[in-house]
């Protein structure tokens, strides 16, 4: 009984002692973060390291973007120079500028009509994903971030609208997943993550991919398999991409 006793006791001890170092830990995480802020850096980003009230409190500071520190002049500045560089990049590899969606773009691969289908559609989505992180790595120097998703998949495309105003777009489950991957880079600290279809497609030559927690699909029962490329890897901030294939 005694020696029960003292086992409980050096566990519950070890116990306390680890809570009470992961609550230290987040709470200096955020006095920093909080400190980059106010330095004019809101990219800046804290690592989730619990489940609980604390690390609730660490997404919900991840959560706070540009926009809402900045006045609206200088954020319609920043996003039209950010798509002066991503919409040549995506054309680049031949991909489309699909639309602009607040703070995202929509870039889709290998769609017939967006503008040309390549058989390679996933490995140009995913190189022009890894080009778009480095060149706003390399451009920014780490005051702005971005979250690329990539999803491959069957979708429905054509033109659509009425009323005098009509555009060509692409529905269906695989481009709401390549947005649902978008935002899990907002959890995951990642700068690009493609999904299990996606990485089934590529042809090869590729290094390594880390696994990543599988993410929900609205309304759907299976969850989506998550990787990212090594070693793109960083703080996901204002300036968000989705991408989808074929």
């Amino acid at each position: 009984m005694l020696i029960a006793v003292v086992v409980s006791f050096t566990i519950s001890l070890d116990l306390v002692l680890l809570v009470s170092r992961s609550l230290l830990t987040t709470i200096d995480d955020l006095r920093r973060g909080t400190e980059r802020v106010a330095g004019g850096d809101y990219s800046v980003r804290v690592p989730v390291a619990a489940t609980d009230e604390t690390g609730a409190l660490a997404q919900s500071f991840n959560h706070i973007e540009f926009a809402e520190h900045a006045g609206p002049d200088q954020v319609v500045a920043l996003l039209n120079e950010l798509w002066g560089l991503f919409v040549p990049m995506l054309l680049g590899h031949g991909g489309h500028a699909n639309k602009f969606i607040g703070d995202g773009v929509f870039g889709v691969f290998g769609v017939f009509g967006a503008p040309d289908r390549h058989p390679d559609h996933a490995d140009r989505a995913v190189s022009a994903g890894l080009e778009i992180a480095a060149r706003v790595r390399e451009h920014y120097g780490g005051r702005v971030g971005v979250g690329i998703g990539v999803n491959s998949g069957r979708v429905v495309a054509g033109t659509v609208g009425g009323g005098g105003r009509v555009e060509f777009t692409v529905i269906r489950d695989t481009v709401n997943a390549a947005a649902r991957v978008e935002a899990a880079t907002r959890e995951t600290g990642d700068e690009v993550l493609i999904t299990d279809a996606t990485r089934e497609r590529l042809t090869g030559g590729w290094g390594e991919f880390a696994l990543r927690p599988s993410v929900p699909l609205k309304g759907k029962t299976e969850r989506v398999g998550l990787w990212a490329p090594q070693p793109v890897a960083g703080p996901a901030g204002v300036a968000r991409a989705a991408s989808v294939c074929e």
